[in-house]
């Protein structure tokens, strides 16, 4: 800091400028003052023809503001602590031909006011552009700022991606590519239209490496993993496990179930390794890890489950369902809204409802009908909650009726709807051809034939009872009257081989008949798109002109 020159007049002090407010040019009507026969003043002028002059309104005087401040001690006193204010000699004399300098221009280029000139532009110049330390910290924060602002775009671009289901990377993501990969494209269509991104994308450091883009991808993760685990804080959540085997890894996904707003959101949670073991105990230990590395809160329960899979993770006793309701009592199997949304789809149908509305009245119940389950709406959920208890009675008489008169209706259609689900789900294939379909055609012919005999219905009715035996169901057994008497074979065709008697002939079997020339036409068709010349003879000869 350059020192400040004393000045003698205390008036001069009071009205002149400092270091922070520069000269002082008042736009004033200055004062008259007698020099011989004339009157003089200082002139406005000057303030623009000498930027260093200041005016002193007390003392009536100007000093040099550069000098005053930034001077030495070798300055003019008239022009740091006296004042000048003789103003006959500002303008010079006008008579002599060979004109002298005038008093300020004389000071003006004096070596003491030129070394207080450069200090005073120095100063201004440092002020504005602060000092080299000063200067280097703003170019600093602007590389920071820039730089924040380019990754920021980077991460847009992998929530873009992310959330399209597209893969980040390409097969060849070099320079002379067509296409280096959804990630690498994103970015130069960025560099077409915003000149900063360019600028830092075609730098040798741009943060597009494939160690970068997992690094931000785990960083989003990471964010709407605690954007779930906060939703959920203290209150209830369901947990459902899917196996998902990776390359080298056996892992299983994790995803959780919960409210918020009264509205459901169901959330995937991330990956767990389970590659060293994978019985029932490591992998509710695993869940238990994962749900403490996300710093779940303790308060936090778990009232539901479901699981996929493994046999592990489907037993009873020893499964992960019973590890983790071992440590939750609440984490229960069962769904309370399945079994509405069972009711709600059985009572859909006009004449069961109708049912249910006559047994109702007859019961001298208020009226009510059960609604759909809405995902997203609890409120439709409590409405099917209080119709349900409120008919409680009525819904049980009607099922117990239809019970009652439906005999082996479902049974059939269940054992039917599982043998057709086969062929339809093959027929959707996308690789599905008319020589696959004819085999699963013949298999669900077999299927059918196979079905239609006496030792099929006894697997399936021990399979039945089996089930019953081990959910505690009981069967009621309608009563079967004693079967016809027997016919025995007449003595005397006793001599005789006996192949069919017209009074016990067997009942015929309606068949499953598909055309077998259209069979044969559907496998040649096969062979010729597979080039096979001999299969496909069938379908050439058929066309033939």
């Amino acid at each position: 800091m350059w020192s400040v020159s004393t000045i003698n007049t205390r008036q001069a002090i009071d009205d002149l400028g400092n270091l922070n407010s520069g000269p002082i040019q008042p736009k004033i009507k200055f004062p008259l003052s007698k020099f011989g026969v004339q009157n003089r003043s200082f002139s406005e002028s000057y303030f623009n023809k000498f930027e260093w002059v200041e005016y002193s309104v007390s003392a009536d005087a100007i000093f040099c503001y550069a000098c005053r401040i930034f001077g030495t001690g070798s300055v003019e006193p008239s022009f740091t602590s006296i004042g000048f204010r003789n103003w006959k000699k500002l303008s010079g004399s006008r008579e002599k031909k060979d004109k002298k300098l005038t008093k300020l221009e004389a000071h003006n280029g004096t070596e003491a006011h030129l070394t207080s000139m450069a200090r005073w532009i120095a100063y201004r110049s440092g002020k504005s552009h602060s000092s080299v330390h000063t200067q280097l910290m703003s170019n600093h924060k602007l590389v920071v700022e820039s730089n924040r602002k380019y990754v920021k775009m980077l991460i847009d671009i992998v929530i873009h991606i992310a959330s399209q289901g597209l893969a980040y990377r390409g097969h060849d993501e070099s320079k002379t590519s067509l296409n280096r990969g959804n990630f690498i494209e994103t970015c130069i269509l960025f560099s077409k239209h915003i000149p900063e991104f360019a600028e830092k994308f075609k730098s040798s450091i741009n943060y597009t490496s494939h160690s970068i883009q997992e690094q931000l991808i785990s960083l989003c993760a990471d964010s709407v993993r605690d954007t779930i685990i906060q939703e959920i804080g203290d209150g209830v959540f369901g947990v459902m496990c899917d196996e998902a085997r990776c390359y080298k890894e056996e892992q299983m996904a994790l995803c959780v179930r919960y409210t918020k707003d009264l509205n459901i959101h169901e959330r995937f949670l991330g990956f767990i390794d389970c590659s060293v073991k994978q019985d029932a105990q490591a992998l509710s230990q695993h869940i238990f890890d994962y749900f403490k590395a996300c710093n779940l809160s303790d308060k936090a329960q778990i009232i539901g489950q479901s699981y996929d899979g493994a046999s592990v993770m489907a037993g009873k006793f020893n499964g992960v369902q019973a590890k983790i309701q071992n440590k939750y009592p609440h984490a229960d199997t069962r769904c309370l809204f399945n079994t509405l949304e069972s009711i709600y789809v059985h009572f859909s149908y006009p004449t069961k409802n109708q049912k249910l509305i006559d047994m109702q009245k007859k019961l001298g119940l208020k009226i009510k009908t059960i609604g759909r389950i809405s995902d997203t709406r609890w409120n439709c959920r409590y409405k099917n909650c209080d119709a349900v208890l409120d008919c409680y009675q009525a819904i049980i008489h009607v099922l117990q009726e239809e019970i009652e008169n439906d005999n082996d209706k479902d049974v059939n259609e269940a054992l039917l709807l599982s043998i057709i689900n086969v062929m339809s789900n093959t027929m959707q294939e996308k690789n599905a051809t008319l020589g696959k379909a004819v085999v699963i055609i013949n298999s669900v012919i077999t299927s059918f034939e196979t079905s239609r005999t006496p030792d099929s219905f006894t697997d399936l009715w021990q399979s039945i009872q089996q089930f019953a035996d081990e959910n505690n169901v009981t069967i009621e057994i309608p009563y079967q009257a004693r079967g016809k008497r027997k016919i025995n074979e007449p003595i005397h065709l006793n001599n005789f081989i006996l192949t069919t008697s017209t009074s016990a002939a067997a009942e015929p079997i309606e068949s499953i008949e598909f055309s077998p020339d259209s069979l044969t036409l559907a496998v040649s068709v096969d062979k010729f798109m597979q080039l096979q010349y001999e299969g496909s003879l069938i379908f050439i000869d058929h066309y033939k002109m």
